[in-house]
C-alpha cells in the first residue's frame, strides 16, 4: 500500500458545550490545499497554518499549503491542542492508517473504564 493520501481535513473548535466545525482544509484537484472557514467569526489557528505552514519536527521544517497531501499529513500529526481538535474526515476511498493520540480507545477499552468513586 502507499503513502496515505488524506483529502479533508477539518479543525473543530472545543471551547464551547459542542464541538464547532470552524475550518475545511481540502485537497483541490491541483494538488495544493484549499482553506475554508465555516465560522463567521474567523478561525485564527486555520489561518495561521495556512498562512506560515505547519511545522513539523523530523526534519525540523515548515510545510506549506501549495504541497498538498504532505501538508494533510502534517495537519494529522500537529500536537494535541486545548481547545481545537484536527479530524481526518476524508472520503472512505483508502484505507486510513491507524493513529493513537491520548483520547482515542477502543469500545473494549472503554467497556473496561471503571468510574472514579464519588467523594463526599
Amino acid at each position: 500500500m502507499g503513502e496515505y493520501t488524506p483529502t479533508l481535513i477539518v479543525l473543530y473548535d472545543l471551547g464551547s458545550s459542542e464541538p464547532r466545525r470552524v475550518a475545511e482544509f481540502r485537497l483541490t484537484s491541483s494538488g495544493e490545499v484549499a482553506l475554508i472557514v465555516t465560522d463567521p467569526n474567523g478561525c485564527l489557528v486555520a489561518e495561521r497554518w495556512y498562512d506560515r505552514g505547519v511545522e513539523v519536527y523530523d526534519p525540523t521544517a515548515r510545510v506549506r499549503p501549495d504541497e498538498g497531501p504532505r501538508f494533510l499529513r502534517a495537519l494529522l500529526q500537529s500536537p494535541g491542542m486545548s481547545y481545537y481538535r484536527v479530524v481526518d474526515e476524508s472520503p472512505e476511498e483508502q484505507e486510513k492508517p491507524v493513529r493513537r493520540s491520548p483520547w482515542s480507545t477502543t469500545p473494549e477499552q472503554r467497556s473496561r473504564v471503571t468510574p472514579p468513586p464519588h467523594s463526599l
